[in-house]
C-alpha cells in the first residue's frame, strides 16, 4: 500500500532538515560519510520494517560514525532518521530504534575490538528491547524481539562493511588502529630487520607521543600509530640515516645538497609505502608532516660554507594541521634532542627542542595552545625520564638523524 502523500511529506521533511542542522556542524568529508550512511540507514529501515517496524537497524550508521568520527556526531546523526520514521512507523518504533542506536553508538565509540563492539550491539539491542517492553501490548512479542535483534544486527553489517567504509574516506577505526600497533605487522616486520635503528627510534616517538596525547586530551592511540610508522620511508635507504649506521657513512662522500636530496625523500617514500600496505590517510599524514619545513641543520651548515641558503635544506613537507600530528613532530625532534642525556639535562633540552620547533614555524597551522604545549613540554619529560635508564650516551645527536 501507497504511504499517504502527507506522511510521505512529513517523513521526507523530517529527515532533510535535521539533515541540514547536522550537516551544518561536519566538514566536508564527514558531511559526505554522515549523509552516505544515512541513506544506508533509510534503505536498511525500509527493509526491515516489513518484518516489523520495530526493526530498525540505525546502529549500522550510529556505530560507523562513532568510530570514524565522534560518538557526538554519531549521535546528531540519528536526529534526521527520527525526524524521518516517526510518521511513518508510529512514536513507538522510533523511540525503540533511537534508544537502541545511541546505546550502541555511544559504546562503539569507545570500542577498540571486534568483541567490544558485539557487546555494544548486545547492549543497543537491550535497550531498544527495553523500550518495546514498556510499550508493550503496542509492540507485542515480534516487535520487542525485533527491536533486541536490531542492536546486534547493526553491530555484524558495521564490523562487516568497517574495511570498505574506511577504504572509501580514507580513515582509519579505532578496531584498525589497534591491528596497526601489533609488532607482527608486515610494515612494522620489516622496519625491524632492515632498519632497526629507526625501528626503535621510531617506538620511542611512539611512546612519547602517547604520553602528550594524553595531556591534552587528543587520540593517544592515533598519536601512538603515527609515531610508529612515521619514518617507514627510510626501509628504502637505511644506511643513509644515522640510527642504521655502525662504520661508515655514506654522506661523507657526498655533496651537502645531494645529502639534502636524499634525506627528504624518505617522506614521500614513506607515504608511497605506507599505501603500499594499506595505511589510510589519517595516518599518511604523519608521514607526510613529521617534519613539516624544518631545515637539515648539519647539512645547511655544510652548505653554507659554499654559499647555500637556509631554505635550500628545508624539507618541502606539509606542516602539521592537526593535535597528533603535531605532537609527533615535536615527539620526533624530543627524542633526537634529548638522545643519550642524563635525567637532569632532558626539561632543558625538552623545552629547547619544543621552542626551536615553535620559532621555526612548524606549529603555525596545529591548533595547540601554549598551555597545551607546556602539558605536552610535562610528558616529554617524565616519559624521558622514564626511559632513562636505557638511553645511553654514543648515539647519533640530532643534526645527524634528520
Amino acid at each position: 500500500m501507497l504511504t499517504p502523500w502527507p506522511v510521505a511529506a512529513a517523513s521526507g521533511l523530517g529527515l532533510i532538515l535535521p539533515s541540514l542542522a547536522v550537516a551544518y556542524v561536519l566538514t566536508p568529508a564527514q558531511r559526505r560519510l554522515g549523509l552516505g550512511l544515512l541513506a544506508a540507514a533509510v534503505l536498511l529501515s525500509k527493509l526491515g520494517s516489513l518484518a516489523s517496524p520495530y526493526l530498525l537497524p540505525w546502529g549500522v550508521a550510529g556505530s560507523m560514525l562513532a568510530l570514524l568520527v565522534s560518538p557526538t556526531h554519531a549521535l546528531l546523526s540519528l536526529l534526521p532518521l527520527a525526524g524521518w520514521a516517526a510518521p511513518l512507523f508510529g512514536g513507538g518504533p522510533t523511540l525503540a530504534a533511537l534508544v537502541g542506536a545511541a546505546t550502541l553508538s555511544l559504546i562503539a565509540g569507545r570500542a577498540r575490538t571486534a568483541k567490544d563492539l558485539v557487546l555494544a550491539g548486545l547492549a543497543g539491542g537491550l535497550a531498544g528491547a527495553a523500550v518495546a517492553a514498556v510499550l508493550w501490548p503496542e509492540s507485542g512479542l515480534m516487535g520487542t524481539a525485533a527491536a533486541l535483534l536490531c542492536g546486534p544486527a547493526a553491530a555484524f553489517i558495521a564490523w562487516a562493511e568497517l574495511p570498505a567504509v574506511e577504504r572509501a574516506v580514507d580513515r582509519t577505526s579505532p578496531l584498525s588502529l589497534v591491528d596497526l600497533l601489533s609488532p607482527s605487522h608486515p610494515l612494522l616486520e620489516r622496519m625491524r630487520a632492515e632498519a632497526p635503528g629507526s625501528y626503535y627510534h621510531s617506538r620511542d616517538v611512539a611512546a612519547l607521543a602517547e604520553a602528550a596525547a594524553r595531556s591534552v586530551g587528543a587520540n593517544p592511540v592515533l598519536a601512538t600509530v603515527g609515531g610508529l610508522y612515521h619514518d617507514v620511508g627510510k626501509l628504502l635507504r637505511p644506511h643513509f640515516f644515522g640510527e642504521n649506521q655502525s662504520a661508515t657513512n655514506p654522506h661523507e662522500e657526498l655533496s651537502p645538497s645531494m645529502s639534502k636530496v636524499i634525506l627528504a625523500s624518505h617522506v614521500k617514500d614513506g607515504i608511497e609505502l605506507g599505501r603500499r600496505y594499506g595505511l589510510k590517510g589519517d595516518v599518511l599524514q604523519f608521514i607526510a608532516s613529521h617534519h613539516g619545513t624544518s631545515v637539515m641543520r648539519a647539512f645547511f651548515e655544510i652548505g653554507a660554507q659554499q654559499g647555500l641558503g637556509e631554505d635550500e635544506f628545508r624539507y618541502d613537507s606539509p606542516l602539521p594541521e592537526t593535535k597528533e600530528s603535531a605532537i609527533v613532530l615535536l615527539a620526533d625532534s624530543v627524542e633526537a634532542y634529548t638522545r643519550g642525556l642524563d635525567r637532569n639535562e632532558v626539561p632543558e633540552m625538552v623545552q629547547r627542542a619544543i621552542d626551536d620547533r615553535r620559532r621555526d614555524g612548524q606549529l603555525d597551522r596545529s591548533p595547540l595552545t601554549l598551555a597545551e604545549l607546556a602539558r605536552i613540554r610535562r610528558a616529554f619529560v617524565r616519559a624521558l625520564q622514564g626511559m632513562a635508564h636505557r638511553r645511553t650516551r654514543g648515539f647519533p645527536q640530532p643534526e645527524e638523524v634528520e
